[in-house]
């Protein structure tokens, strides 16, 4: 070929390759991201599954780029979706676990770049565990992360229905008019726990798990069809995908975070283009979330943030032959184990650890011949580009304790504590069935039975001394059943595990309040605050105050509490028992009131009806507060609050034979020394007068 030949054929080359940019270049499309949680891709009939229908992702599919080897970065939720939102690897984000983490204000997300290029920005999740207070909001006009009501006795709230956050969803983009926007749905059905929707329920009984990615495309198709009612499906850019899978057994995990094998990794990603350009059709390489806030860039023809540790997916094959990293410090940072790291590319599966690891995808896709052993070149090559590749350390910060609770009933363990002591970290691979028990105990206490789930977790601690979890799970558990002397010496050891945790010190300052060690309480709770811990730290204070009749000390500790942590209703009740205390009976029972309207519909929350029924008595409405003492009856038997209010409610109106039944079905319903005691003072006030 002659030298202008060959100049001629580059030329048309490069028209061609700027004539499939433009193509992919679509102004001011609406974009729409569509995350569903825990969803792994070899589980939609998408990725040759049989075993769950989902006709709602399949539809999407027909008009969509079907990415067969899409891998996420990390397999825990906050981190995973930091990267897909950044641009950013977890090195690089600075963000490596769901706890003791935020995203910095100083990296540009997706929803800050559109928001530049004028966009009205929203959102809405569906779980805690991408709150706000993550940083993961930034950016957004409006970020729905509503879980005000959630308490710590009631914590199944902290996720919700995917159809709740659909109709949020649907309710801002209706707002939105003719114009371009940038919405991000999340959806948290696949994940633990397992508890879909009927007809999902029954139609799935022997697979839960696929029951819940039903219930989620149930949920894709009603926002889809939204879409398209309004006239905006045809002209969005469309984002379905996962953050990461699930462990469903395979190499002896359950769920998800503690190992690196596919499938955690491996996610559905579909790209719907506007006007459904390129539908359906496949593409083969491995890429990453990563590539997600790129492609989004690249689409609309505004400049992609740097540094990005992505490419766009919509462009000729430039990432042919690439590595997709992927790490956990999850073993590391909450079991003492070693963190793990993996290389994936089109043929093999690197894993990097105590003894690492290597699989061919090609002819063994299930990962379950490891080739390692002998070290050969594939994996020599591997790890050399895994140690060259630059992977700061970012260790965690403090954990919030409510937070911690929060997540631990949606499965998530710990509370991202960096173990202390040289030498290697214990392979994680070996430990399974430690992790087993601990959510055997998590379980337990999940379901109310704080009795078992305690002696789960003093095995555990005994077998194993140095979990720090354990001994956490300990504590909460003791302090349920109402065995706080073994919850202050569970707190203890963790401190001694743990030293300067401000969660810790801000639990220990709440049992010690309750066990009567009123100055030790006070000490907890002030080096917690200095220590930058909790909310309950401030309402141990407010209440120590309370009792001491500072009333201005009182109300200004609970409204801390407030500040701190939001529309948290232990810290209103606790205001609310500054204001009767200060003889204001009207500001107290709105103050409940207003607590107990936030509320969702099934929760309850100790004290709260107690407290109304004692102002609405003061202030004469006799009827009403015997509603409200029966129902703090109802929602907490073992309370001796409601019972006692009912009992000098019926003694005041003469009624002495009813209250003193009350008092005895009390002592039946909570036999021990706390009902015993509540009875005989209660006797004593009624017969007194």
């Amino acid at each position: 070929m002659t030298n202008r030949r060959r100049a001629l054929a580059l030329l048309a080359a490069a028209a061609g390759l700027l004539a499939g940019c433009r193509r992919d270049r679509f102004g001011a499309a609406p974009v729409v991201l569509i995350s569903i949680d825990t969803l792994r891709a070899d589980h939609l009939p998408a990725y040759g599954y049989a075993g769950v229908a989902t006709p709602a992702i399949d539809a999407l599919r027909k008009d969509a780029i079907l990415f067969r080897n899409a891998y996420s970065h990390v397999p825990l939720t906050l981190p995973s979706h930091v990267t897909l939102m950044t641009g950013l690897l977890p090195p690089q984000s600075g963000v490596r676990d769901n706890l003791g983490y935020t995203l910095s204000p100083t990296r540009p997300t997706i929803a800050s770049l559109l928001k530049q290029a004028s966009y009205p920005t929203g959102g809405a999740v569906s779980a805690v565990v991408l709150a706000a207070s993550t940083g993961i909001a930034r950016g957004f006009d409006a970020y729905d992360d509503d879980f005000s009501s959630v308490s710590e006795w009631n914590l199944a709230n902290v996720q919700r229905s995917g159809f709740d956050t659909e109709k949020i969803a649907e309710s801002w983009i209706g707002n939105q008019g003719k114009k371009p926007f940038f919405y991000f749905l999340h959806l948290y059905e696949p994940h633990t726990p397992y508890t879909p929707p009927e007809p999902y329920r029954s139609r799935y009984a022997a697979s839960p798990y696929d029951g819940e990615i039903a219930a989620a495309d149930a949920v894709v198709g009603r926002f889809v069809a939204f879409l398209r009612e309004r006239g905006l499906y045809d002209r969005s850019l469309v984002f379905l995908l996962s953050d990461h899978g699930e462990g469903l057994g395979e190499h002896g995990e359950d769920e998800h975070g503690l190992l690196l094998y596919r499938e955690t990794l491996h996610v559905p990603l579909l790209v719907k283009l506007p006007g459904s350009k390129r539908a359906g059709s496949s593409v083969a390489r491995p890429v990453g979330l990563v590539d997600i806030l790129p492609t989004i860039a690249s689409a609309l023809g505004l400049p992609s943030p740097t540094p990005s540790d992505g490419v766009s997916l919509l462009g000729a094959d430039a990432a042919a032959g690439r590595n997709v990293y992927s790490e956990t410090y999850y073993p590391r940072y909450h079991f003492g184990w070693s963190d793990l790291a993996a290389l994936t590319d089109d043929r093999y599966a690197y894993i990097h650890g105590v003894a690492d690891e290597l699989y061919d995808l090609a002819a063994d896709p299930r990962e379950l011949h490891d080739l390692g052993a002998g070290l050969p070149p594939a994996l020599r090559s591997r790890r050399n580009a895994l140690l060259a590749m630059s992977r700061p350390e970012q260790a965690p910060g403090s954990a919030d304790a409510e937070q911690v609770r929060k997540l631990a009933s949606l499965g998530y363990l710990g509370t991202a504590s960096v173990p202390k002591g040289a030498g290697p970290l214990p392979d994680p691979r070996a430990h399974l069935s430690e992790l087993h028990d601990l959510r055997v105990g998590l379980r337990l206490l999940g379901e109310g039975r704080a009795a078992e789930a305690r002696r789960q977790f003093e095995t555990i601690v005994k077998r194993n001394p140095a979990m720090v979890d354990a001994w956490s799970h300990l504590a909460n558990a003791a302090h349920k059943e109402g065995q706080d002397r073994e919850a202050l010496d569970a707190l203890r050891a963790l401190d001694r595990l743990q030293p300067n945790s401000g969660a810790t010190l801000s639990m220990m300052a709440e049992v010690l309040y309750d066990l009567g060690e009123k100055s030790e309480a006070r000490l907890a709770a002030e080096r917690s605050i200095v220590l930058g811990g909790p909310a309950e730290a401030h309402e141990v204070l407010a209440a120590l105050a309370l009792e001491e009749k500072n009333w201005e000390v009182a109300e200004t500790e609970a409204r801390r509490a407030i500040s701190a942590r939001g529309n948290r209703p232990q810290a209103e009740i606790l205001l609310a028992r500054v204001r009767k205390a200060r003889g204001d009976l009207p500001g107290a029972l709105a103050q409940l009131d207003e607590t107990r309207a936030r509320l969702g519909k099934d929760e309850r929350v100790s004290d709260l009806e107690y407290l109304r029924g004692d102002a609405l008595a003061r202030l004469g409405r006799d009827a009403e507060a015997e509603a409200a003492f029966r129902a703090e009856i109802e929602g907490f038997p073992k309370n001796p609050a409601g019972w006692t209010g009912l009992a000098l409610l019926y003694a005041g109106q003469g009624r002495f034979p009813d209250a003193r039944e009350v008092l005895a079905r009390m002592v039946r319903a909570a036999p021990g020394p706390r009902s015993a005691a509540a009875a005989a003072a209660t006797l004593r006030v009624i017969t007194a007068h």
